[in-house]
């Protein structure tokens, strides 16, 4: 039982590490190349910094870094694409690649990504959490 807890508690501490070191690229996977139908390819940590930097639209750019890491895992796109590919927000439609304004991923938009309204502009989030983020503090996470 000790190592068990142990084990997790390592575990935890090894996650929140890598959720604060996506964070500083934004938890982006922006290449320099054009969308693909095969899944995976590893990007260069400049071309992910370079995208973060100029975030598209009236995202602010302050990311949430615990949501940049796990959101790079479970919402991001693995396609390889080109950042100039990745639509503004608010604006995104479906099936276009778009920023969460959150998490900082950039996300495929589908019909069932968050839709969220603010001073009556549609955002759409990689996921629920991102969304209920975005509803708590758009202040934060927009361009006023």
């Amino acid at each position: 039982m000790r190592k068990l807890i142990v084990g997790v508690a390592l575990l935890f501490v090894a996650a929140g590490g890598y959720a604060v070191f996506a964070a500083d690229k934004c938890g982006t996977s922006s290449c320099s190349a054009k969308p693909q139908t095969a899944g995976g390819g590893s990007c260069t940590p400049s071309a992910a910094a370079a995208a973060c930097e100029a975030p598209k639209g009236k995202i602010a750019g302050h990311f949430d870094p615990a949501m940049s890491g796990v959101c790079r895992f479970a919402c991001a796109t693995k396609l390889k694409y080109d950042s100039k590919d990745v639509m503004a927000q608010p604006g995104a439609k479906v099936g276009r690649l778009a920023q969460c304004p959150v998490s900082g991923v950039v996300f495929l938009v589908d019909a069932h990504r968050p839709h969220v309204k603010i001073a009556g502009a549609d955002y759409v989030t990689c996921c629920d959490r991102c969304a209920t983020k975005l509803r708590q503090n758009p202040g934060h996470y927009l361009k006023a």
